[in-house]
Formats: structure tokens, sequence, C-alpha cells
């Protein structure tokens, strides 16, 4: 087996060899540019001397100016929703070791963050495709995850 690589490089060495030129090779000549290299003396700046500048201000006629629109603010405050034996919460919890929360209900969407077993979730709503909406009760962050990654917790 090394009689077999020595003798593969011997042979790449030899063709690299032939088709770069072979004993008649002469490197490409090129004519040698200087570089100027230009020097600039700087004025010291004072270290307590503060560097005043200005911002240019563009005046806008005032007919141009659209008026806005007044929307008169309520202070009026919902009613609190009543509590009833149908109004409940769906608790899950993350049943997968290192579960992905995305931004939308498939596998394409960013990952928001990731979820480890045990974390609690509140169940928003499921699609038909099996991914539920779900909110994380210890962040409210909000995000999808595959339902079958949930168990009831």
């Amino acid at each position: 087996m090394s009689k077999f690589i020595i003798g593969t490089f011997l042979m790449l060495g030899f063709g690299f060899y032939v088709m770069s030129g072979g004993s008649e090779f002469e490197p490409e000549i090129r004519p040698i540019t200087q570089a100027v290299i230009a020097t600039k003396s700087l004025e010291a700046v004072p270290f307590d001397a503060p560097i005043v500048t200005r911002a240019v201000v563009e005046t806008v006629p005032f007919d141009a100016i659209e008026k806005a629109k007044v929307i008169p603010a309520s202070i009026e405050a919902a009613p609190p929703a009543a509590v009833t034996p149908e109004t409940f919460v769906d608790l899950r919890q993350v049943s997968g070791r290192r579960v992905n929360m995305r931004s939308g209900p498939s596998t394409n969407y960013d990952v928001l963050d990731t979820l480890t077993r045990g974390t609690q979730t509140e169940v928003i709503e499921v699609n038909a495709d099996g991914w539920a909406r779900i909110r994380v009760t210890t962040t409210n962050q909000i995000g999808w995850m595959s339902s079958r990654l949930l168990t009831p917790g």
C-alpha cells in the first residue's frame, strides 16, 4: 500500500513538472512599480477643547404638512370576562428533550427558542397539520411546535 501511495505522488509530481513547462519554464517578467507613500502632519488638538458641529435644518413650508387626524381617546374599561366552566386553559408540557419552538407552523420557519423537557406551555390553537400555537407560561413567548411533542400536564 505504501508503494502505491509513493508511486502516485511521484506520478503527480512528474505530471505537474511537465505541465508547467519542465526545464524550459521561464517565469513571467513583470515591471516593478514603486509605491509612493504620502505623509501628512496632523495638528495637535487640545484635549479639553470641544469639537462643535452643527446639523443642517431643512425647512418645509407649512402648507406641505398634512394635518393630522385627531382621534378622541376613550377611557372606558372592558368588563371583566366571566369565568365559566366552559372557559379553561389547555396546559401541556414539552415531552421531547430539546424541542424547537418556531415562528410559524412548519419546519421552514425560523427557530425562536429551544424548549427543554417539562417546560409548561399553554396551547392557544392547533391547526389541521398537527402544529400547535403555544405560549410558554414562564416567558409569555408565543410560537409554534408540533403537537405530538406536547403531553397533557
